[in-house]
């Protein structure tokens, strides 16, 4: 039988687990909470523009900005478009209990 020595390979030294700190845990978790809060909420109130000041009080009341659209003479069939800027201008909101719709007077 020979007698060969077995060769010990050295072990590799593992790197330090990396460990995360709780601080850095708990300081990101408040900044994703204060974005999330700015993206709900708003930065810095509302930005569609200054609110009109309201024209009835206690009940909420829808104004167009144009009452009549005159279009001239329409071919039948030809496709007219129009539109209408509407604002709460009451006080309370305003919801809808069935879906809106136009009436097209014909020969006004």
């Amino acid at each position: 039988m020979s007698s060969k020595k077995k060769s010990r390979r050295p072990v590799p030294k593992q790197a330090p687990s990396a460990s995360i700190n709780p601080l850095l845990i708990i300081v990101g978790g408040v900044v994703l909470v204060a974005i999330a809060a700015l993206v709900i909420f708003g930065a810095g109130g509302n930005t569609a523009g200054p609110q009109p000041t309201p024209e009835v009080t206690g009940a909420p009341k829808l104004k167009a900005d144009q009452e009549r659209v005159d279009l001239g003479n329409v071919r039948l069939g030809q496709p007219v478009s129009v539109n209408f800027e509407l604002t709460n201008t009451g006080d309370q909101p305003l919801y809808f209990k069935e879906k809106p719709y136009v009436e097209v007077v014909e020969g006004c």
